[in-house]
């Protein structure tokens, strides 16, 4: 019995030795200090819009643990690892960057004795906007020239990979929401407007109700769809006297834009740069599109909104883009210059908001043009993907 008792103990002594020599080996092999790129992925999508500006990305290198002796490698652009990205990532059809478009600027660093990271590389992109943006685009940045350490081979090279994006890539779901302003950062700018326009590019999704909101002032001035008698996806100008008419109707779920131009009382409306009201009278010759309606002394919750007036039920149940302000009226080449429905420049002169409804998350609707004139969203929202202008 005292012999079994004796080999049951010699057995697991075995046992645990054989433990501890399994984890040490384990351990040196997952901790031994070895280099690669300090990024979190190999692979990097970037959307470039026409006129897109230079685009910037750094790079450095990195140990597990710190170095005993300094540590050199360099980053190169290696288009031959074109061919790699094309087997990895099933995109046989993607083209190299040209390389006169990608600079690293001194792209050898080094991790200093004693440290585990290296000083970073800066790397440019620049003159994407003259690609072809129907084309997928590549650039392999890789580590090399390394002194004396292992490396982690899958993390030597980053992949930067080029499309060519639509001018809207996400939109603004205005679903049961609203977003508004109690303060303008520039409120003179908005009071006693005798000549402005207002656009905004409106996807209705869903109709069946009295009436859909789009922007404007309750009792003031107000873009909305429908009302008694007015189907609920025509847009009516609701103001001293409403005015609408049959061309004024939009197709659910499809993208319009819309252009409102008031001058001095006098309303044309533009759909996709066609129009289809000419100037109609609205009882008033100017509009103040105050914080709360001051020129009527109207109750606290009739100051500016997009997707609501009067009451909650007359959400838009859809999408916005593109809500501009202007303090003068555009004309109508001005509404049909090229891509003007899906981006102009936030610096153009008389521009006094302009929210792209673009930001993607939160509750502010960032105003693109100098002006600061955020709105704020009731609640979190959805914001679908789009690719506007559609091919």
């Amino acid at each position: 019995m005292k012999k079994l008792k004796y080999a049951i103990i010699a057995l697991a002594g075995l046992l645990l030795f054989g433990c501890q020599t399994e984890k040490d080996a384990m351990e040196e092999q997952h901790f031994s200090n070895k280099l690669y790129i300090n990024i979190g992925s190999a692979f990097e999508e970037i959307l470039v819009k026409p006129g897109a500006p230079a685009i910037y990305r750094t790079l450095s290198m990195a140990t597990a643990k710190p170095v005993d002796k300094a540590i050199s490698g360099t980053f190169v652009a290696d288009i031959s690892y074109v061919k790699d990205y094309k087997k990895i990532y099933d995109s046989p059809d993607a083209q190299i960057l040209p390389q006169e478009l990608c600079a690293i600027e001194n792209p050898t660093v080094t991790i200093a004795p004693g440290a585990n990271v290296s000083e970073s590389v800066s790397i440019s992109f620049d003159g994407l906007s003259d690609l072809d943006r129907r084309t997928v685009y590549v650039m392999p940045i890789v580590l090399k020239n390394i002194t004396d350490i292992n490396v982690i081979t899958p993390k030597t090279v980053v992949y930067y990979v080029f499309k060519g994006a639509a001018l809207i890539n996400v939109v603004c779901n205005m679903t049961e929401n609203r977003a508004g302003v109690q303060e303008w950062a520039t409120p003179d700018k908005f009071r006693r407007m005798g000549k402005f326009t207002c656009e905004a590019l409106v996807r209705q999704n869903q109709a069946g109700r009295l009436i859909s909101s789009v922007m404007g002032n309750e009792g003031h001035f107000l873009l909305r769809f429908g009302d008694a008698g007015v189907p609920d996806n025509q847009l009516q100008i609701a103001s001293s006297i409403n005015l609408t008419n049959s061309n004024m109707q939009v197709q659910l779920g499809k993208w319009t834009h819309i252009a409102c131009v008031f001058d001095s009382g006098y309303i044309t409306v533009y759909f996709d740069g066609r129009k289809v009201l000419d100037r109609g009278y609205c009882g008033r010759t100017y509009v103040t599109w105050d914080a709360y309606g001051t020129d009527m002394g109207e109750v606290e919750d009739r100051y500016f909104w997009l997707g609501y007036s009067y009451a909650g039920d007359r959400y838009l149940d859809g999408d916005l883009s593109e809500v501009r302000i202007w303090d003068y009226c555009l004309t109508q080449d001005e509404i049909n210059a090229p891509n003007h429905f899906y981006t102009v420049d936030p610096l153009s002169e008389g521009l006094i908001a302009y929210w792209k409804m673009d930001d993607g998350g939160g509750t502010t609707l960032k105003d693109s043009s100098p002006n600061g004139n955020d709105l704020t969203l009731d609640m979190a929202t959805k914001w679908p993907k789009v690719s506007l202008p559609e091919d």
